[in-house]
């Protein structure tokens, strides 16, 4: 995808928003204008703080991911509330988030009709932890754990709805 698709389709989704905005406000929705300003605001600023996380490598391929798909909704949530450990063990986890990602698009997310995704990172003294909603999938949860084995992972809730999956991060296990 070229620069100019990026920004098509970034542009595209922002008009989207932009409209459903103008529409409420135009049927004196006051209420529903607040409510979806508040949510694109709070969207904007997690994305904004995993476009600058220090885990650059899995920060691009997410994002090369997520540009290359069309009618798929994303949202980020990053706790970067612990200072003292955020930077070094985002940079220190950044190849085993890329590969936890890569695994995800290549066994999960390319078999999901519907590609609802939230990806959320939390910084801890000893770990990184990456929270993993998806929207319903086509693959079985059994052979959707034998896939992520190799991981520390654990299915937090599983329904015809979504997985939700979490994923520990030993920052002692990590080569540097």
């Amino acid at each position: 995808m070229n620069n100019l698709d990026v920004y098509l389709k970034s542009r595209h989704d922002f008009v989207n928003q932009f409209q459903l905005l103008y529409t409420y406000k135009q049927l004196g929705k006051h209420e529903e204008v607040d409510l979806l300003i508040d949510e694109l605001y709070k969207n904007l600023k997690q994305e904004q703080l995993f476009l600058n996380a220090p885990c650059r490598k899995f920060v691009h391929n997410v994002f090369e991911y997520k540009l290359s798909l069309s009618g798929s909704k994303w949202t980020f949530e990053i706790d970067n509330s612990n200072i003292d450990y955020y930077q070094k063990n985002l940079e220190r986890t950044d190849n085993t988030l890329t590969n936890i990602f890569n695994d995800l698009k290549y066994v999960v997310i390319n078999d999901m009709d519907e590609k609802n995704i939230h990806i959320s990172l939390t910084v801890e003294e000893e770990f990184v932890t990456m929270l993993v909603w998806l929207s319903a999938t086509n693959q079985d949860l059994n052979q959707i754990e034998q896939s992520f084995s190799k991981y520390n992972v654990e299915v937090l809730s599983e329904s015809q709805n979504h997985i939700e999956l979490e994923f520990f991060i030993n920052i002692k296990e990590i080569e540097v």
